[in-house]
């Protein structure tokens, strides 16, 4: 009988044994499973991130050259008008250049799609840190330069500027406007003028040295997510 019990016993351990690793293993599937799942969202979103931050490089690349574009009109123009050089209609495409600011839209699907899922989706802390920091502090900051000059622009120096100015024409194919000056003459050495070009030049200024601190945020974050996209 004790011999009967005793097998018993034993096989109902090992019943018990098999049952457990059978759940333990079933666990560690449905945790590799899981992982694995997870592991591919991350990927997607890393390269939908890398994807919008080549974008909006590229974006505030172009705006730095529009800036730089708009500073070089401005430099000639105020050279012609302080050496009172002759006019010619050359320089109606500089006097529209000059009024250019910084109008910067980002791409934020990556980061709106990493939002809605959860931030720990990005494993590297130091990786999903730097994300959140582009986003929320220097794409944040770029967002409120554009609408600080499109402010200034419509409210001050737009009004002022196109006063001086007959009329205007809009190319909207070549992505450029240019401004015919009501009297040049009155314009030489004008210094209520000149003061309106010195304040646009400080502006543009501005501009490219926030974009290109912007931009130095962005390049990072670009080779980091390269790196961490190779190690996945």
């Amino acid at each position: 009988m004790e011999n009967k019990t005793g097998k018993y016993f034993k096989y109902a351990i090992g019943e018990i044994i098999l049952v457990v690793i059978g759940i333990l293993i079933a666990l560690q599937i449905n945790n590799w499973n899981e992982e694995k799942k997870n592991n591919k969202i991350e990927i997607s979103i890393l390269r939908e991130l890398l994807s919008d931050s080549k974008t909006n490089l590229a974006s505030l690349e172009e705006d730095i050259d529009l800036n730089r574009k708009a500073i070089q009109s401005n430099l000639l123009i105020t050279d012609f008008l302080t050496n009172g050089k002759t006019y010619h209609d050359s320089l109606d495409l500089h006097f529209g250049f000059i009024q250019y600011n910084t109008y910067f839209t980002i791409n934020t699907g990556g980061f709106e799609n990493l939002k809605s899922r959860g931030f720990e989706y990005i494993s590297n802390d130091t990786l999903r840190k730097s994300v959140i920091d582009l986003y929320d502090r220097w794409y944040d900051f770029v967002d409120d330069l554009g609408d600080r000059n499109n402010k200034i622009s419509n409210e001050q120096f737009n009004p002022k500027y196109r006063a001086f100015f007959k009329y205007y024409k809009r190319v909207l194919m070549e992505n450029y406007v240019s401004f015919t000056p009501a009297n040049y003459n009155a314009l030489i050495n004008n210094e209520d003028f000149l003061k309106l070009l010195y304040e646009q030049k400080y502006n543009n200024e501005f501009n490219i040295q926030a974009l290109e601190s912007t931009i130095m945020e962005v390049m990072a974050l670009i080779a980091s997510l390269e790196t961490e996209l190779k190690n996945n």
